[in-house]
């Protein structure tokens, strides 16, 4: 008979990144130039100049990442232009073990202290700032897991979840204990932790204050956004999405999702770079590896595995051959020699 510890997911996979050996006059910026691939950061000179550090050991399973970070004072963001930039919408929890982070836009407290949980919707702008040394845990969910179970998904970013909560303290020791034993889980159970997780931290996010006239104005703007995105994200392999389509679908003038669209290079735009991002995640899944480049290339919307090779290759520089051989893809970064930068291709890839 198995031993329970013994049991060990057979699809997870782990990263870690560490500057940790580089030279000090470089380790900021190599750290800055990784991270940009979510957050932009910034930190002052002498914690620039005495030696930046910087851990992130992450794990991905399925629609699941969660990232154990140590790093030193600094101010992260994400900017409008990121969001339209990188499309990404998933939900970020965050807890600290040591030191804390706050933030003056924070929603319903301004900063974290243990035992509390702060979320943050990558859909949205963000700005906060990391104390001195810190530890932290980061899961991201993928937007539609949690948002189904929310009264108002919008409402939410730089949400601070007070310790003094019952329920807000048992879901930061269930996340603990998730990491803790990660490594001793199977797939099974990783999924079942998940889901609790999910709805667990929803119970909170429902629960929570912090509904202002502001919140309202600006809800209905993200509304519209989120409704469209979901939009494309739930028809996005229909061979009929065209902008045409989606606008008399979603009940909106066509000038009026361009608009939307505008920030992003334009609706057909959009659409490539997500049908290529979800061509990224079919090349890397393992279970996929003996379905045909051709038949990838017909469900992401290519007529020709020609055409499809040609556009995958002008965005991440590498073909979907070399992708499925093992090879990065260039998501916009530097090749700094050893380091293991996955977790940043586990974010861009994430669904």
């Amino acid at each position: 008979m198995t031993h329970q510890s013994d049991r060990k997911s057979a699809i997870l996979e782990r990263s870690r990144f560490s500057l940790r050996g580089l030279p000090s006059a470089q380790q900021f910026e190599i750290w800055k130039e990784s991270i940009n691939c979510i957050y932009s950061v910034d930190a002052d000179r002498k914690t620039r100049q005495d030696g930046f550090v910087a851990n992130l050991d992450s794990w991905r399973h399925r629609d699941l990442m969660m990232v154990e970070a140590q790093s030193c004072s600094q101010s992260f963001s994400r900017t409008s232009q990121m969001i339209a930039a990188d499309g990404m919408d998933h939900y970020n929890v965050q807890l600290y073990t040591d030191g804390g982070v706050k933030s003056d836009r924070g929603v319903g407290g301004d900063i974290l202290k243990r035992g509390g949980l702060l979320l943050l919707d990558l859909a949205q702008p963000t700005e906060a700032q990391a104390s001195d040394q810190f530890s932290s845990l980061h899961l991201f969910l993928p937007r539609h897991l949690v948002e189904e179970h929310l009264s108002n998904p919008e409402d939410h970013n730089l949400r601070f979840l007070s310790e003094r909560d019952p329920l807000v303290k048992m879901l930061f020791q269930q996340i603990l204990s998730m990491h803790r034993y990660i490594d001793q889980l199977d797939d099974a159970q990783i999924t079942v932790l998940q889901k609790s997780i999910v709805m667990i931290l929803a119970t909170c996010l429902n629960a929570a204050e912090g509904n202002t006239p502001g919140t309202q104005a600006l809800r209905r703007d993200i509304e519209k956004s989120v409704r469209v995105r979901r939009y494309f994200r739930e028809n996005l392999l229909s061979p009929e999405l065209t902008a045409e389509t989606a606008a008399d679908d979603l009940g909106m003038s066509r000038s009026a999702l361009y608009r939307l669209f505008q920030k992003h290079g334009g609706v057909k735009q959009y659409l490539r770079d997500m049908r290529l991002r979800h061509a990224l995640t079919l090349l890397g899944d393992r279970s996929g590896h003996s379905r045909s480049i051709y038949d990838i290339a017909l469900e992401c919307g290519y007529e020709t595995d020609a055409g499809f090779i040609r556009a995958f290759r002008a965005k991440y520089e590498v073909t979907p051959g070399d992708v499925r051989a093992g090879a990065s893809p260039n998501l916009g970064k530097v090749d700094e020699g050893e380091l293991d930068k996955r977790y940043e291709h586990w974010l861009h890839t994430l669904s």
